[in-house]
């Protein structure tokens, strides 16, 4: 009776050990999917965190500067485009500023002409209505997010005059892993939009009675 009792433990330890070893095998590929995905969604979080970084960057630079040559509503000042736009770049891709010329940098996020784009805005608020001064972009590859809605949206009503400056950034994340389960799923490249908001003085318009 004591042999058939440890036999009988015997199979039921053996077949509790097989269970758990099919129940293991069975997760194993739901574990990977899950962990991959972590992992290649970290990658895109710090990406889009540098590209935020970047406009962030560029605004703050741009917001003491002047979009026109002279006075408000005179010519445009490509200068003040093409300022913000390589300050952004160069950012992003530290190799690119002349002043790390010949030198190691760290990491190099860099700017695909033909598919990613920087796009600086230029905005006059009057008596909470919103005008645009001016939206151009670096290669022409897009063009801005916000419109004077999304802007107006946002402003108090009554709010004096005003002068912004948006800076935005359309990247296109490629994938790290480059996963076939992924990839399936989650489009490659995968687009990224960043923008930062700044008051810009210089684009008041001084005509506006806001009083």
């Amino acid at each position: 009776m004591k042999i058939k009792t440890f036999l009988n433990s015997l199979r039921t330890e053996k077949s509790e050990r097989a269970q758990s070893m099919v129940e293991f095998l069975i997760a194993i590929p739901v574990l990977i999917l899950l962990l991959s995905g972590v992992v290649e969604f970290g990658f895109a979080l710090n990406y889009y965190l540098s590209v935020l970084d970047a406009t962030r960057y560029g605004a703050r630079l741009g917001s003491d500067a002047s979009p026109f040559v002279d006075d408000y509503g005179s010519a445009k000042d490509n200068a003040f485009y093409d300022t913000i736009y390589d300050a952004v770049i160069w950012n992003l891709d530290p190799s690119l500023d002349p002043q790390y010329a010949n030198i190691e940098v760290g990491r190099r996020i860099p700017v695909d002409p033909s598919a990613d784009d920087v796009i600086v805005s230029v905005y006059s608020t009057c008596n909470g209505t919103i005008t645009t001064v001016e939206s151009s972009s670096k290669y022409g590859n897009a063009s801005t997010a916000l419109n004077p809605a999304d802007l107006q949206a946002h402003l108090v009503s009554g709010s004096p005059k005003a002068g912004i400056l948006v800076v935005e950034v359309r990247y296109n994340f490629h994938q790290v892993l480059q996963l076939p389960w992924f990839t399936a799923v989650v489009p490659d490249p995968m687009p990224l939009t960043a923008y930062s908001i700044m008051p810009l003085r210089s684009a008041e318009d001084p005509d506006c009675d806001d009083t």
